[in-house]
């Protein structure tokens, strides 16, 4: 069944599947007419109405959030990507900063020097992790979400 894609008046895309509810429909009720249902209760600030194939809609919801609407294509804004990346990072990195919070006060405890240079340097790669070059670098979606996974697995 064909989808509706818009953008929205805040930028993003929104995609709409229309249904054919079999139980409370009348005879006859047909995926056109279930379609042009859907196209009513559109918005009025809907920007770009488009009714596409579903093969058009990217199976890959990693950077849901960064889609932006072409035409009647659906494509990946690079920079929004990146910031939600940066943002899983900065996520995933929470609860290593509060392990080395945790092992940085024992160091001091012990005034262990070594110890304390190990735990300053783990919590600096941890603050360096958004910026890292392969999320900036990453050519595309593919590319960015391999980049995000190896940031994130690589944290101290």
């Amino acid at each position: 069944m064909k989808k509706i894609i818009y953008t929205r008046s805040d930028g993003g895309i929104s995609v709409v599947t229309p249904v054919i509810n079999t139980l409370g429909e009348s005879p006859g009720f047909t995926e056109q007419d279930a379609l042009e249902r859907a196209l009513a209760k559109i918005p009025l600030a809907a920007i770009n109405i488009q009714v596409i194939d579903p093969f058009v809609v990217p199976s890959d919801r990693t950077f849901r959030n960064a889609w932006k609407q072409v035409g009647a294509t659906i494509e990946q804004d690079m920079p929004k990507a990146r910031t939600i990346a940066q943002d899983r990072i900065r996520e995933a990195r929470t609860p290593r900063f509060a392990h080395w919070d945790a092992l940085w006060s024992k160091a001091q405890e012990d005034n262990d020097a070594a110890a304390m240079a190990m735990i300053k340097a783990n919590r600096q790669k941890l603050r360096d992790a958004p910026a890292d070059a392969r999320i900036v670098n990453a050519a595309d979606e593919t590319a960015l979400k391999a980049a995000m996974q190896a940031v994130i697995g690589d944290l101290p």
